[in-house]
């Protein structure tokens, strides 16, 4: 299978923009009442389409990449993308490392 890999920087932006965009990325786990409630918030990204072998590289499947890159574009990020073949069992998140 064809996909991208994604690799950024975030080292000219701001960290509370940093946590807003990988939020928007990848989701995040909201609580409520003094953590009585959750509420998981999904991500542009779904869970299968993408694996984050290292901080700041992202390798998504082909589909997904666009999205990806606009979000970048519209928070000023600077990034690269290369398309790589990957094998589909590198999206099962246990049997990455």
């Amino acid at each position: 299978m064809i996909g991208k890999i994604i690799l950024y920087t975030t080292k000219e932006t701001e960290p509370k923009t940093v946590t807003k965009i990988h939020e928007k990325l990848f989701g995040k786990i909201q609580k409520s009442n003094y953590g009585r409630y959750e509420y998981e918030v999904e991500g542009i990204l779904p869970k299968d389409g993408y694996v984050r072998p290292v901080r700041a590289v992202i390798i998504v499947k082909k589909e997904h990449h666009q999205k990806v890159t606009e979000l970048f574009d519209s928070h000023d990020i600077k990034y690269r993308v290369f398309e790589i073949k990957v094998n589909l069992e590198v999206f099962k998140k246990e049997e990455f490392f």
